[in-house]
């Protein structure tokens, strides 16, 4: 807070909330934290839950839905920041009203401190991503030309909440087909035929943090040219794998991405980032991107999913979620990652 001049904070970003309290039903609170005391304000379906889950916190009992009450903690001298990234432009003139002056506009603050995680928060990433492995296996075992493209996502969606998630870490996609060719495609009526590649993006939290896998698999057999494509997405993202270590700028592991896929003349199928940070959020901080020149650190949880999209053809991705260790990286989905016949 010193160092973005200000005396008091809120927060209003439920993943910043549960981050710093433990609270998480944080859609509904607000936290304001000042030089000497902390303060949680939320409304009565929460009270009892606050105690149990952030008994550190001082409760401000709360039942106005614009957190009225939160105003009367604050010394009206004071600097108050908000969370300009996340709040409304109506949200900051609400309380521009009620403070009587300017909010200090705070970019990202709780963002950077979470960006480097403690080894409780990467064992639960461990033991999301060990969900991912094992919901994997009853996936393969379910999966038979016939269904539909909605039946294995509803299967593996359910498998997640069976192994212990609490939630999809969001909408599960399982595409096959041409219509892997769209990489956030929506699992429809399509069903699975011989031949047909298939792409399961899925995840789930656990203990509060997400897991993230991706894996193409392919229906009774590959064809020549599918195995051919398939391996070189392979290479791409094992070479990605590679370079995620402390010291490399993100900008130049996707870049080594693209060119190792630009050798092949693959390149341009492939639009999206190589990766995103994992943990309270399924997309945070920092992004494996041409547009990132974040500096890799000890500890930081990534994904590495080049994929390739062909219009009328299909699509194919390959994804794993690593933790950045001294001298490389620790691959924590343990999929096997050989071409996979069903």
């Amino acid at each position: 807070m010193t160092e973005h001049n200000i005396d008091t904070f809120i927060v209003s970003q439920p993943e910043n909330i549960l981050y710093l309290s433990g609270f998480t039903s944080g859609a509904d609170a607000r936290l304001v934290i000042t030089p000497a005391r902390q303060y949680l304000v939320t409304d009565s379906r929460y009270w009892e839950q606050v105690e149990r889950e952030a008994p550190d916190w001082e409760l401000i009992k709360e039942n106005h839905p614009d957190f009225n009450s939160m105003f009367a903690l604050i010394d009206r001298a004071a600097r108050t920041g908000v969370e300009s990234h996340y709040i409304t432009y109506a949200d900051y003139l609400g309380i521009k009203s009620k403070l009587g002056r300017e909010p200090v506009p705070v970019n990202q603050l709780i963002e950077e401190l979470r960006l480097v995680k403690d080894e409780d928060e990467l064992q639960c990433l461990r033991d999301s991503a060990h969900i991912s492995d094992e919901v994997f296996k009853e996936a393969a075992a379910f999966i038979k030309p016939g269904l539909s493209e909605r039946q294995v996502a509803s299967y593996i969606a359910y498998q997640l909440r069976e192994h212990g998630c609490a939630r999809e870490s969001f909408e599960t996609i399982a595409v096959a087909g041409p219509n892997a060719a769209l990489p956030h495609g929506k699992p429809g009526s399509r069903l699975l035929a011989q031949g047909d590649m298939l792409t399961m993006d899925y995840g789930g939290f656990f203990k509060n943090y997400a897991g993230d896998m991706t894996r193409t698999v392919f229906i009774g057999s590959a064809s020549p040219d599918s195995r051919d494509k398939y391996m070189k997405v392979l290479e791409a993202q094992q070479l990605g794998v590679s370079l995620v270590k402390p010291g490399a700028r993100c900008s130049d592991v996707d870049r080594a991405v693209r060119d190792c896929l630009a050798q092949y003349g693959l390149d341009v199928y492939f639009g999206h980032g190589l990766g995103h940070g994992v943990g309270l959020e399924i997309h945070e901080a920092p992004r494996l991107s041409r547009f990132c020149d974040t500096i890799l650190e000890e500890n930081m949880v990534v994904t590495v999913e080049p994929g390739i999209y062909i219009p009328g053809w299909g699509g194919i991705r390959i994804e794993d979620t690593v933790i950045v260790r001294n001298g490389g990286c620790e691959v924590i989905t343990h999929t096997d990652k050989s071409l996979l016949t069903l």
